[in-house]
């Protein structure tokens, strides 16, 4: 019995000697040197000492290159107001969960300190993993009881759903009249997870009169041609967009939306051009495009009507 007791013990001995320890927090955001900015601003902002207390803890950091980037005064004016402080570093900072990123992780949702929820998107033929749009650079670092991920830019919470935008902004004020024509309000508030690629006035207003016409005496057209513009149940920030990449429509018969870059850094879906990206919603994303696009159907229809689109 002496000799089992003396070897469970050097079992135990020996394991604890071999298992692994991770740094605390502070250590993991300095050790690298990127992360300087953001641990400062986790001490000042009272965060750090809920961090230390927490047993499941994850961290979204952004880099000091990316806070760099800020406007001008952007910085000095958080740190200057202690309000404003521990919302800022709230937004990056969930106690709740150690979350591991691993596998396709499409539109999971965590909830961070200030009670944004943090929308997470794995973009796998780009290899990309995204938060709320901005590209995660650095995953996965195991600290104590945590996990730290590093951002290329800072986490903006979004406030408003799709339709509460769209139906905001003046100049989408042509579509949110065209949704109300077609029957689609509730319909644009549905879904959780969307792309909503919304035709600007003045897209809208390159439609010729008669096809204008056309589509708001014809609803079901109308409605179709709105759909034609949505992606459903999928979240695509301009991070997960590449060139040739084609996605399903939510018309009825699930016409393929395609992407070409146009050389300069943008998107043209079929033949319009994406002039406004990554527009956040509590239940997706919106771009704003500079053509209204119209599914072959609906197209032929205006054919047979003898009017021509624009």
């Amino acid at each position: 019995m002496p000799s089992l007791v003396l070897s469970l013990c050097l079992l135990i001995a020996a394991h604890s000697a071999s298992a692994q320890t991770f740094p605390n927090i502070v250590a993991a955001l300095n050790s690298t040197g990127h992360f300087t900015v953001f641990s400062d601003l986790l001490a000042k902002s009272g965060i750090l000492k809920d961090v230390n207390n927490s047993l499941h803890f994850t961290v979204f950091a952004p880099t000091d290159e990316a806070l760099a980037k800020l406007p001008a005064g952007t910085l000095t004016a958080i740190e200057g107001d202690p309000a404003k402080l521990a919302d800022f570093v709230g937004t990056h900072v969930v106690l709740t969960a150690s979350f591991h990123l691993m596998g396709t992780q499409q539109d999971k949702q965590i909830r961070s300190t200030n009670n944004h929820w943090i929308r997470i998107n794995t973009y796998n033929i780009l290899h990309t993993v995204t938060a709320d749009g901005v590209n995660i650079t650095v995953k996965n670092i195991a600290v104590t009881h945590g996990t730290l991920h590093g951002l290329d830019g800072v986490l903006v919470p979004p406030t408003s759903s799709v339709s509460q935008i769209a139906f905001k902004r003046a100049d989408l004020s042509n579509f949110t009249s065209l949704v109300v024509k077609a029957n689609l309000i509730n319909y644009l508030t549905a879904s959780s997870d969307g792309t909503y690629f919304i035709p600007s006035n003045d897209a809208i207003s390159k439609l010729s009169p008669a096809a204008l016409t056309y589509l708001e005496a014809h609803p079901a057209d109308l409605a179709e041609t709105i759909k034609y513009h949505i992606v459903r149940s999928m979240t695509v920030f301009s991070l997960g967009l590449k060139h040739s990449l084609s996605m399903t429509s939510a018309d009825n018969n699930h016409d393929l939306l395609m992407f070409l870059e146009d050389g300069s850094g943008g998107f043209i879906i079929n033949d319009a051009k994406i002039v406004e990206k990554d527009i956040i919603a509590t239940d997706g994303v919106i771009h704003v495009i500079d053509k209204v696009l119209i599914p072959s159907r609906v197209q032929a229809h205006i054919d047979d009507f003898g009017a021509v689109v624009g």
